[in-house]
């Protein structure tokens, strides 16, 4: 079958070559080497924050802020049902219950009427900001996106009890 839009397509020339190829070359660093440090510094200058951290995937993301916000067994985290599979495993890795909550038919995203009817006591991460419970907002896909003049900078936000209290963002490598 040959596919009329391709589900990636990886634009390079020499010079990403020559990067690539300088990476492997360094030996076991090549993971957590110089040119990360300095992507993530790039990174955080291009979404206009102070921090970035990067993962090899979104999911080792999600995994990563369950862990940094305490999330473990007995706790339940409220997920969209229309999503990509690693967003309902994330809770899975530390122990915690995934709960879906429907989503709104215009935008796709997370309806909070459901979400506010799926809280109980032992969920701990969610949409609505009225709960002081945390949001998680994956949007690992998005980096370069605009709508109109104005960028989007979120990847993986973090937000505890207002969604103006940004607590910081994580980025991903490619992967899910």
């Amino acid at each position: 079958m040959a596919w009329k839009i391709p589900l990636f397509k990886i634009y390079w020339d020499e010079e990403d070559v020559g990067m690539v190829s300088d990476a492997i070359k360094a030996g076991m660093n090549w993971a957590t080497g110089p040119n990360v440090g300095k992507f993530e510094e790039l990174i955080a200058s291009y979404v206009c924050t102070k921090y970035a951290l990067t993962f090899n995937s979104g999911t080792s993301a999600l995994h990563a802020a369950l862990l940094a916000h305490d999330i473990k067994k007995g706790d339940e985290v409220i997920v969209p049902s229309f999503t990509f599979i690693a967003t309902a495993n994330a809770p899975l890795f530390v122990g915690a219950k995934t709960v879906f909550a429907d989503i709104e038919e215009e935008t796709f995203g997370l309806d909070p009427e459901d979400v506010k009817e799926k809280i109980t006591e032992k969920t701990r991460a969610e949409i609505a900001d009225d709960h002081n419970l945390i949001l998680i907002e994956d949007a690992a896909e998005s980096l370069g996106a605009r709508i109109g003049d104005e960028k989007h900078e979120n990847l993986l936000y973090l937000y505890k009890k207002h969604p103006h209290e940004k607590m910081g963002r994580i980025l991903r490598g490619e992967g899910a």
